[in-house]
């Protein structure tokens, strides 16, 4: 607090002092007076908080305080979560875990971080599997790639991160599988007009990809068997993305079975609902677009992939392959490198109110990807900054070689 001052009567001994004597007597008082008066005034006030925006540099002025100024959260430091449901991801390459001496010293700067999970792919987009899945379409599709785990080596490293306090949580791609649509006829999307030949999203020659069919009963056995496989094993999560439909699908056939009365999100829930029911106790967290979550581009989807009712909704919140002008309910907002703490708050901001109109056993919680790549330590910690200002204390951050500078996250 301030200097307190005694305002009772002075009283005065000795002759009476000249004029000047006064006046200075006079000069001192205003002083004292001035300086408890700031000086309370700095104490009582809370200390300035730095906009992550901004460079360190301390301004030569305070801003104009007629004009309200917004509200900027500091930048926080990746500390402990506070309960162990609060996910704290970071996503690793498969190659990363076959790096045994790599593996463990990443371990060990996560967890002192404050991370506590750790994303991996089982399955990839292409349809690679990275675990000897021994169900029997596994075997059929044979996909493995060479150095595919074993359950003795993925029970081992599961035991590996739980022993240095990090979860593990293994991602499986699921319609978008081209190897997999190729070894199962029935689980695929087929040509219109030629149910044995395999359909894909493009000439394959440009690029075009193999789809397995959302609408077939096969498709989602195929799916939920390597789920199954992966809690049997000791997995508590499960993290499915390409839950979706090709982006185009000219000349696309999607069979007749009594799937095919419902519609793109109707069919997309149903295979959640499967999921979940089939890894009763073990969550189910469901990755999808930034654009999708918003609701502003749910093509693929059919719907907001957030009223699938997955577990966990994981929306791709990179700023860096997001439009410099995203449209946010009636508003607009420029994401900018400089402005990464602002844009993922109103993304975050604008899913989690879409989340609230939701019935309450339907709510998923919300697990955002935020971009590491390319960025240096204070944007991650803007974008972190970002999601906790909307209320939401999870995310993964994610660099697709799992190039990561814990200890400077931290500071």
């Amino acid at each position: 607090m301030g200097m307190k001052l005694n305002r009772g009567r002075h009283k005065v001994f000795g002759k009476k002092k000249t004029g000047l004597r006064t006046a200075l007597w006079a000069l001192a008082c205003v002083v004292i007076i001035a300086a408890g008066f700031f000086g309370a005034k700095l104490l009582d006030s809370p200390p300035p908080t730095d906009n992550p925006a901004s460079s360190d540099r301390v301004p030569e002025s305070e801003p104009d305080t007629s004009t309200p100024q917004p509200s900027v959260p500091e930048q926080p430091a990746i500390t402990q979560p506070d309960s162990p449901d609060t996910l704290r991801a970071f996503y690793l390459p498969f190659s990363a875990l076959r790096d045994t001496a790599g593996l463990s010293a990443t371990l060990q700067q996560a967890k002192a971080a404050g991370f506590n999970s750790v994303v991996f792919d089982l399955k990839d987009n292409a349809g690679n599997l990275y675990y000897r899945f021994d169900s029997q379409m596994a075997r059929q599709v044979n996909s493995y790639t060479a150095d595919a785990l074993t359950t003795e080596e993925l029970t081992k490293l599961f035991a590996t991160l739980r022993q240095a306090g990090i979860e593990p949580l293994p991602r499986l791609y699921a319609f978008r599988d081209n190897l997999g649509a190729k070894a199962l006829p029935a689980a695929r999307i087929t040509p219109q007009g030629n149910n044995s030949w395999t359909w894909y999203d493009n000439d394959p020659n440009n690029g075009g990809k193999a789809w397995l069919n959302p609408y077939a009963d096969e498709a989602h056995s195929y799916i939920i068997g390597l789920a199954q496989e992966l809690q049997a094993v000791g997995a508590t999560a499960i993290l499915l993305d390409g839950v979706q439909f090709p982006h185009q699908i000219s000349s696309a056939s999607f069979g007749s079975s009594s799937n095919t009365a419902l519609n793109r999100g109707q069919v997309l829930t149903l295979f959640v609902d499967k999921v979940k029911t089939a890894l009763d106790g073990c969550k189910v967290i469901l990755s999808c677009t930034a654009q999708g979550a918003l609701g502003t581009d749910t093509g693929v989807y059919g719907n907001n992939p957030l009223t699938f009712a997955p577990t966990v909704a994981a929306p791709t919140i990179l700023p860096g392959s997001l439009p410099a002008s995203i449209r946010i309910g009636d508003s607009t907002i420029q994401n900018a490198p400089d402005t990464l703490q602002q844009t993922v708050q109103a993304l975050v901001s604008q899913m989690v109110l879409r989340t609230k109109v939701m019935e309450a056993d339907k709510q998923p919680t919300l697990l955002p990807w935020l971009q590491a790549e390319g960025y240096t330590a204070a944007q991650i910690k803007q974008e972190i900054a970002g999601c906790i200002a909307a209320d939401v204390q999870q995310y993964i951050l994610y660099h697709p070689a799992g190039l990561y500078d814990f200890s400077t996250l931290t500071q």
